[in-house]
């Protein structure tokens, strides 16, 4: 999945990061050097740039995992670490011993159900991106050993897990990676305050509660396109931050309809993707609240691939409405694949057509 702003956001710690390696460097002449490669095999070590990361692959328990990180290093802050293609346990106190990262990511892991508190000690101060990818095995995982990561920034649990419980609130917090999953609800987030892009696409939710976008007051983003939504319901999307950018529900078949007050909250600017969602019409009650707040930016609703009616009784309350209308993005379609603007602009709709309620 793209995400070119996490892309850009870890570019440019890494570019500080170098330049503070480098000052280090010319000012105590250390150099950063892996340790012996016979004390932390079957784990690999290189240095780049006076950097030192660490693969680890094929491990077949989680002490062994503790074991490697147990010799005396070179140098104990290094910056990236993988561990992929494992099978370890619940994720103990002081994993990695005296050895911080800034980046650790855990790839086709087995049998973790748990991090356990001060799992990641000594990275406290430093560990900015955690990351579970690709475990289908993992079932439930309890993540609330990660409460004493005050610096995380970055948090990835993707196709993996079936619940993800137990989640703590992190001060710093900016992006929630939860994509790919198999839960059908979401879990329970607390007050998250410096959020602002959260991933929930591509998995089985049938429904957006108990999420609750108060606890999210900086939420820009949204993506929950490719679940299995079948409606919106009162209270579902009520966003307190000053600035939405993006509330992607494509790709849900959201034929039972939205509920007038579902969206709430949204900014001049957002973009609500409604593509391929089965809507068949734009209910006035819904769409006049949304679209009156998008007419005074550059906001649109993008619904091509849904199986709207492109009649009066859809449209007939928009076609009076230019400044509103002008709000549906150019590229959409009706449901027989027209595009919306030129088929509804050949209407003649009467001045008292309304749109029947659902």
């Amino acid at each position: 999945m793209m995400k070119t702003d996490l892309v850009e956001a870890i570019v440019r710690r890494w570019n500080i990061f170098q330049s503070i390696i480098i000052i280090s460097t010319f000012v105590t002449g250390i150099i950063a050097t892996c340790p012996d490669p016979r004390l932390i095999a079957p784990c690999q070590c290189q240095t780049e740039n006076n950097v030192v990361s660490m693969v680890c692959a094929n491990l077949q328990s989680v002490q062994q995992l503790m074991k490697i990180f147990e010799p005396p290093y070179p140098v104990n802050q290094l910056w990236h670490l993988t561990v992929k293609h494992s099978q370890l346990d619940d994720l103990e106190a002081n994993l990695l011993g005296d050895k911080s990262f800034v980046v650790i990511l855990f790839q086709n892991v087995t049998r973790v159900s748990k991090i356990m508190p001060h799992a990641f000690a000594a990275s406290v101060d430093r560990l900015r991106v955690l990351t579970f990818d690709s475990s289908p095995s993992l079932n439930v995982l309890s993540v609330q050993g990660i409460a004493d990561l005050e610096n995380l920034v970055d948090f990835e649990v993707t196709a993996s897990v079936d619940q993800l419980i137990d989640f703590p609130s992190l001060p710093n917090l900016q992006y929630l990676h939860l994509y790919g999953n198999r839960f059908s609800v979401p879990p329970n987030l607390p007050q998250l305050p410096k959020l602002h892009s959260l991933w929930l696409n591509s998995g089985k939710l049938t429904t957006i509660k108990p999420l609750d976008l108060a606890f999210l007051p900086s939420l820009r983003k949204i993506v929950l396109f490719g679940n299995q939504l079948r409606q919106l319901d009162a209270g579902d999307l009520h966003f307190l931050s000053p600035r939405v950018d993006l509330v992607d529900l494509s790709d849900n078949d959201l034929s039972s309809g939205i509920h007038p007050n579902a969206i709430q909250g949204i900014s001049f600017s957002t973009i609500i993707d409604l593509k391929k969602t089965n809507l068949t019409q734009l209910e006035e009650a819904t769409f006049r609240p949304i679209l009156n707040v998008l007419a005074r930016g550059a906001g649109h609703i993008q619904l091509h691939g849904t199986m709207l009616q492109c009649d009066c009784n859809s449209f007939g309350w928009l076609l009076r409405e230019p400044k509103l209308m002008a709000k549906i993005s150019q590229t959409s379609k009706c449901s027989d694949g027209v595009n919306i603007h030129f088929k509804t602009s050949r209407l003649n709709c009467p001045l008292n057509e309304t749109i029947s309620s659902q």
